[in-house]
């Protein structure tokens, strides 16, 4: 699925009730990614091309070793689990403690952060197909490769793409109900250009 669709599923479902959860679910929702825009951005400034990088580099084992920490359920279901729990905690006054108030505070932000990026990472796994992840490394390599691809036209993947962008829309038109900050409006607006933007660019330079 493409990022920005984790990015608004993530402030969608993990940002409720106050912006500043939005902004951390959404955050989330793209770090599994992150992994791979690093290593793109290094690769583009040491002269890759974009063919080079998504034709063959990005199959090299040690890349996809960086996809697989970064959609990891190791990591971040360990995060939402532990989050969760402290969240609940806090939540409880007959629980709760001098010593954890202080990290308590902060576990609902790490909740929606950490609970988007497994969220992710499931979503992910559900609809990669040859280019699926390695989610549970280190233990074991093994992927599941998806009769559904996001973006293969061989695997539904145009079918895929219109449900992923009807989905986007629909969520969007949530987040604005339910969010009154122009910041975070105007992200929205953001993410909505890019289900034009982002087929647009691999068209023109890598032909598809």
């Amino acid at each position: 699925m493409n990022s920005q669709t984790h990015v608004i599923m993530g402030a969608a479902l993990f940002g409720k009730p106050m912006p500043k959860l939005a902004w951390a679910a959404a955050a989330g929702g793209i770090v599994p990614d992150a992994p791979m825009f690093a290593i793109i951005a290094v690769l583009r400034m040491s002269g890759y091309s974009l063919n080079q990088i998504f034709r063959e580099i990005y199959w090299e084992h040690w890349w996809q070793i960086a996809n697989g920490l970064g959609h990891s359920f190791w990591i971040w279901g360990g995060l939402a689990i532990i989050s969760g729990l402290l969240a609940h905690r806090q939540r409880n006054p007959d629980r709760h403690d001098v010593m954890l108030a202080g990290r308590a505070s902060a576990a609902p932000m790490v909740f929606a952060f950490s609970a988007s990026a497994v969220l992710h990472s499931f979503i992910d796994f559900l609809c990669h197909r040859d280019d699926a992840h390695m989610h549970l490394w280190p233990f074991t390599e093994w992927r599941f490769r998806s009769p559904v691809s996001y973006w293969d036209s061989n695997h539904y993947g145009d079918w895929f793409g219109l449900f992923e962008a009807l989905v986007g829309v629909v969520l969007v038109v949530v987040l604005f109900r339910r969010y009154t900050s122009w910041l975070l409006r105007g992200a929205l607006l953001v993410a909505l250009a890019l289900y034009v933007a982002v087929p647009a660019f691999f068209i023109f330079n890598l032909g598809g």
